[in-house]
This record gives C-alpha cells, structure tokens and sequence, in this order.
C-alpha cells in the first residue's frame, strides 16, 4: 500500500488526525469520528467509500487512534498510532502488528496537530489538522511526495459521531 493510500485513511489519520489537548479552551478529541466523503478530497487516489477514526487517547503528552477503512474496491483494513506528541516517529500499525510507516505528531503555536509519516519505500507525507470551534469537525490538509518526488495534496474532513464517556 503506497503512504498515498494510507494517509487517506487518516494518518491520517490521522487523523488523523489525533490531536493532543493542549489547554482547557481545547475540546478533547476523544471519540468516534466519519470521514465526510463529499467535503474531502484523495487527490490522485481513488476515494475510499468509508472511513471511521476512533481518537482513543488525547493529553497534552500522548495520543493514539485506529482507523478502519473501507477502500474503493469494498475491502477493510485497519490501522493504528500510539506514542508522544513529541514529534518523534513512532509506527503505524496493521491489523496484525505489522509496521507499515512511521509518523509523528507535534502542535503549532495554534494549536493544530502537524503530522509527518515517512515509508520504507521513501514516500513521506506532512499535515496539518485543525479542530473546528464547536469541536466537530476535523480538518486534515496532507501532502504527500512519492520517493520519485512526485507531490499529491488532500484534504480529509471528519464529522464527530460520538464523544468519549
């Protein structure tokens, strides 16, 4: 799987696409959240018919999340993050352990989570996900560059289903 197709699923994800609370004026990200098909964009990848992010871990020090994807073709998969926001890289993982990148997660001044992922084939991708104000959205601007060079922007947008209890 090129890093293309797994930063369309969130690495999001990643999500996305995870973000770390940093001060008490910041809604915790803790919960389910939809990839909202119409308002995002893959790029140069086929869109992916589904997409969940469960944010399952959100302090000012560590994240973690799982995404599940349905692909263009109807298969399933999952992924998932863990470690600190620190910027350092930490793997992302299949569903049977197996280490398919590496990414990490720091902040900006503003808040916004800003990831970086980097391939064993030498893909890497860089983003910037932000949370709306009502605490409902996420918005996740990535590009990716191919080892050849070649660079794919995407945005992912994420609607909350449920909030953490």
């Amino acid at each position: 799987m090129t890093v293309c197709a797994l930063v369309l699923v969130g690495l999001t994800f990643g999500p996305l696409n995870a973000p770390a609370q940093t001060s008490a004026k910041q809604a915790s990200m803790v919960g389910t959240w939809k990839m909202d098909l119409t308002k995002s964009s893959s790029g140069s990848e086929p869109a992916a018919k589904a997409v969940t992010l469960a944010i399952l871990t959100d302090t000012p020090k560590s994240s973690s999340w799982r995404v599940e994807v349905v692909n263009a073709k109807g298969e399933s998969n999952s992924f998932s993050w863990s470690g600190p926001v620190d910027g350092s890289l930490q793997p992302v993982k299949g569903p049977k352990g197996d280490v398919l990148l590496q990414e990490s997660l720091s902040r900006d001044k503003d808040g916004a989570v800003l990831r970086h992922g980097e391939a064993p084939d030498g893909s890497s991708f860089d983003g910037r996900a932000t949370l709306s104000a009502d605490g409902n959205t996420i918005t996740d601007v990535v590009t990716s560059k191919t080892k050849d060079g070649k660079t794919t922007k995407e945005t992912h947008v994420y609607q909350r289903v449920t909030a953490a209890k």
